[in-house]
């Protein structure tokens, strides 16, 4: 997304989280995945967000492997993150009807990062 979009308003929070097997130290081979400088990185060692995420997405397991959306207005300001604008996931969630995310599709999660872009020049 980000080979495609120069605005400079785009930026990215990548959370790495220990799934899978990963520790910190695959971190820095991770960060080439998403090697752009308006991107900045994270290690979640805990998995904070991931529980924090749980209920906002509507999920009974884990918030790992999501992409998540926001305008320039969010603001984290309680005990819970705001709700996303738009996200989709890579879980199997099938068997979960609280979930309100659609599984990735890279093409429809740029569109909508493009909107949300587009929106900001002609509300600013």
């Amino acid at each position: 997304m980000f080979a495609k979009n120069s605005d400079p308003r785009l930026r990215a929070y990548v959370v790495w989280v220990p799934k899978l097997g990963a520790h910190e130290s695959d971190v820095p081979v991770a960060t080439r995945f998403v090697a752009d400088r308006r991107a900045s990185h994270y290690w979640d060692s805990a998995g904070v967000l991931v529980k924090a995420y749980d209920p906002v997405l509507g999920l009974t397991e884990d918030a790992w492997d999501v992409y998540l959306l926001y305008g320039p207005d969010a603001r984290w300001d309680g005990p819970t993150p705001p709700h996303p604008d738009f996200w989709m996931h890579q879980l199997h969630l099938e068997a979960r009807p609280g979930a309100s995310g659609s599984p990735l599709d890279p093409a429809v999660f740029a569109a909508h990062a493009d909107s949300l872009l587009q929106g900001l020049r002609h509300t600013r």
